[in-house]
């Protein structure tokens, strides 16, 4: 009974372990280089600067095209215009009056003529006598102008009054280059070139993401393989340390041996101790560069196999080919086009322009029917070239000196390719060195198996000291662990020079 509930106890507890355990995930080469370019947040910049170079090429079309825009005002004044002076206002106003004392005035004056010459009365006696003529003397004798030339001279003066207390005014605007010394063209070759420089930065990231990618995916599986050696001496050490005792009865091994033997077994225990440990640390690397959580459960394809793998490839790389595909080189060969084009921007501000404009004004109070409250408009159109004449050689000397910046950037661009073309040449080289001493380490790793095999079998005959079989051990452990840098190192190199001649993306 007491079996049963401890097996139930155990039961129950490997289960609920296992459901706290996240679920593993078997991950090969491909998925993590998948994973890295998905979720690298350096990738997600480069996109977006690809995204914003297209968007600036976009709108450096409209350039070529007319420029319609509208503007529209609304101003409240505290008081309205008035285009005459208040004296001349008032002189208005009251023209009636004045025109009025001028003509009493002067009808004064006649009525004294009148009064004083004989020879008047005798004409107005015969004045008399003419009835048209004698209406036409009374009506202007009592001519009155005084009301109707006020009211005449006030609407004059409210005709000079302009209301402006509320004023709404509106144009529609229409402009269109003809010619701007080539500044359009050129500046629309620089965002196309903007464009091509932000997708190299991208492909540049990219292989940079997948180098890291590979050597953490490569570091793991180094990581495992001498996990796997350094168990397996301990396993064979903890075999030893367990055959010590009849060793001991029989005479073949002495106390020292046995206490050698623990003293490595404990050393080999720790060792392991740490490989499983760095084997965590890489795959949470591994996982942070994968986007995925840092305590996910993961295993490498390459992890599980009995040994790692390595592509007989041979890898020969043209200048051609590498100047065509190294992402740098791209970077700065397109720099050099934009400084050329630059020269062309420099030099289109010290070259005539012209363009095209129309407009249509609309405004209340009217300005085309005497200011009245209504709205009226007008339309205009009309050419402007602008013809630069004399700057005191500035546009001379600053084309000068962009020349000067397109001639630093080939410079640069010649530079580079030579640092290029000698890293490359350089990974060549390491390739050749990685093959030639994964070769050594096939060959040693032969002899340290057959050394180890043959010592371990001394020993147990009592032939060999253990001196010389911790000797062999060691030799034999190194041996392998040799052997899986190797193998390391020579994958490595091979995805270095792919990644030296910009082919690592392909």
């Amino acid at each position: 009974m007491n079996k049963v509930l401890k097996n139930s106890v155990l039961v129950i507890a490997f289960c609920a372990v296992s459901l706290t355990m996240p679920a593993q995930r078997m991950l090969t080469l491909d998925e993590c280089r998948r994973l890295a370019l998905e979720n690298n947040k350096k990738l997600k910049v480069a996109e977006e600067e690809v995204d914003k170079a297209r968007y600036e090429m976009y709108a450096s079309y409209a350039n070529y095209l007319p420029k319609v825009s509208a503007t529209g005002t609304y101003m409240h004044n505290s008081r309205n215009l008035q285009l005459l002076s208040d004296e001349n206002m008032a002189a208005l106003n009251s023209i009636g009056t004045t025109a009025q004392g001028e003509i009493d005035a002067y009808r004064e004056q006649v009525l004294a003529v009148y009064n004083n010459d004989p020879m008047a009365v005798v004409s107005w006696a015969l004045l008399q006598h003419d009835p048209t003529l004698n209406k036409l003397v009374t009506d202007l004798m009592s001519l009155d102008v005084e009301g109707s030339l006020n009211q005449i001279g006030e609407q004059v003066s409210d005709a000079f009054k302009i209301d402006t207390k509320n004023v709404i005014a509106g144009v529609v605007s229409v402009q269109q280059p003809i010619f701007a010394g080539g500044k359009i063209v050129a500046y629309n070759q620089i965002t196309k070139d903007l464009r091509s420089l932000a997708e190299s930065k991208l492909d540049m990231q990219q292989q940079e993401t997948l180098a890291t990618t590979e050597k953490a995916y490569w570091q793991i599986v180094s990581v495992a393989n001498k996990l796997k050696l350094a168990d397996s001496y301990a396993e064979s050490l903890r075999t030893l340390d367990k055959d010590m005792d009849k060793m001991l009865a029989a005479g073949v091994a002495t106390r020292s041996d046995q206490l050698s033997v623990k003293v490595k077994l404990n050393e080999a225990e720790t060792a392991l101790l740490k490989a499983q440990n760095g084997l965590t640390l890489s795959k949470m690397l591994l996982c942070q560069i994968c986007g995925l959580s840092l305590d996910s459960n993961i295993v490498l394809a390459d992890e599980k196999l009995d040994d790692v793998l390595v592509a007989n490839e041979v890898l020969r790389f043209s200048e051609s080919e590498i100047e065509a595909n190294r992402p740098e080189l791209k970077c700065l060969g397109l720099a050099n086009d934009i400084y050329a084009k630059k020269v062309a921007v420099v030099r289109s501000d010290y070259l005539p322009t012209i363009g095209a404009f129309g407009n249509y004004v609309i405004s209340n109070p009217s300005c085309f029917n005497g200011f009245q409250n209504e709205f009226g408009g007008m339309w205009n159109f009309g050419v402007m070239a602008k013809i630069p004449i004399f700057h005191w050689g500035e546009g001379y000397n600053k084309t000068r000196m962009a020349k000067a910046e397109a001639k630093i950037q080939q410079y640069t661009y010649d530079d580079t390719k030579e640092m290029i073309m000698l890293q490359v040449r350089q990974c060549e080289t390491q390739l050749n060195e990685a093959d030639a001493r994964l070769k050594q380490t096939r060959e040693k790793l032969d002899d340290a198996d057959e050394n180890l095999r043959m010592a371990t079998a001394g020993f147990r005959e009592g032939v060999v000291a253990s001196s010389v079989l911790d000797l062999a051990r060691t030799a034999w452990l190194q041996a392998h662990s040799d052997y899986i840098d190797a193998k390391i190192d020579r994958i490595m190199a091979a995805v270095n020079l792919r990644k030296a001649a910009g082919v690592l993306t392909k």
